[in-house]
């Protein structure tokens, strides 16, 4: 367990992300995420609170200040992961360091510079949305592992992880891809899909981070 307090700036993408999985926002919960002790969690917690970032009670929710302000963060986040990747054609697994080193002292006229020399995207390279281009949300999405057999999807989102990353690249699963969802293996509900002309078998565990969008 770390003993360094991260910024605070961690804290608020992780609330925000277990408010988007609709996890119970606890000390507990946060202090998991980030591999942390309680204490500091509990203390960072408190300047949040008094900053108005994080509601004052022990839901420990976003504000309407603290959510501007965090899909602000996050939009400067996955802006520089399209410069990085396909300006500069770091590795989709490269990306993510680096852009969390950038985010926080990206200002304004910076962001601003950026996101009108890469035309204003709506999606980062993982298909995460991104904020100040595009409001759809990850409700519009479903996961891999909720998809309904014979029903047709397009990948929208992988999450941001270089083991998940390394096993779709194996499997050429990308973002973009349209998939038919075949059903579930009844012994370890691995998923079956069809795609490009071949069924492939996902795992149970790369299901849960895989995000799909159903095509009408």
């Amino acid at each position: 367990m770390r003993t360094l307090n991260p910024q605070k700036d961690e804290y608020l993408i992780t609330i925000f992300k277990l408010m988007g999985e609709s996890e119970k926002v606890t000390n507990k919960s946060i202090s998991t995420h980030l591999d942390l002790a309680p204490s500091s969690v509990t203390e960072m917690l408190k300047k949040l609170k008094k900053e108005g970032l994080v509601s004052d009670d022990k839901d420990n929710m976003l504000t309407k200040k603290g959510l501007k302000y965090t899909k602000k963060l996050l939009s400067k986040h996955r802006l520089w992961e399209y410069f990085l990747e396909k300006e500069l054609k770091f590795s989709r697994k490269e990306v993510h360091p680096i852009a969390s080193s950038l985010q926080s002292v990206t200002n304004e006229n910076l962001l601003n510079k950026l996101n009108t020399y890469l035309g204003y995207p709506d999606y980062c390279p993982h298909g995460s949305i991104i904020y100040i281009n595009n409001e759809e949300t990850s409700k519009d999405f479903i996961k891999m592992s909720q998809a309904t057999p014979g029903k047709v999807y397009i990948i929208r989102r992988i999450r941001d992880d270089n083991e998940l990353l390394t096993y779709c690249e194996a499997m050429k699963m990308d973002i973009g891809d349209k998939i038919k969802f075949i059903g579930f293996d009844s012994f370890d509900d691995t998923a079956i899909i069809s795609f490009d002309k071949e069924e492939k078998r996902i795992s149970p565990k790369a299901c849960k981070d895989i995000y799909l969008k159903e095509i009408e």
